[in-house]
């Protein structure tokens, strides 16, 4: 199951989108799990999609045509996984909404 099934990343986009940078900052990086270098990358994916492909990127564990420099493209492999661990710990991923019929 994808992290698109698992948790509300339509939210967790808007939030990103929608709280300043230097805030996201003080509260993700930690230095340690998640780095200067994670948050640089996930803001990059943020910046170079809308909501609908920031979810498809984040389902597919992929990401958008963007440059990488060389410490992201060491992330790359394990970004999202690292990403959705320390969104959760810190309390900023929400369980996936049900989808109502309509």
């Amino acid at each position: 199951m994808g992290f698109n099934q698992q948790y509300d990343v339509p939210g967790l986009f808007d939030f990103l989108t929608n709280t300043p940078e230097s805030g996201l900052r003080k509260m993700l990086v930690d230095g340690k799990t998640f780095t200067n270098e994670h948050f640089g990358l996930m803001m990059k994916v943020v910046r170079a999609c809308d909501e609908a492909k920031f979810c498809d990127h984040a389902e597919k564990a992929d990401f958008p045509k963007v440059k990488f420099g060389p410490a992201e493209i060491k992330l790359k492999e394990k970004f999202w996984g690292d990403c959705f661990n320390c969104l959760s710990a810190k309390g900023l991923l929400n369980p996936a909404q049900k989808k109502h019929a309509a």
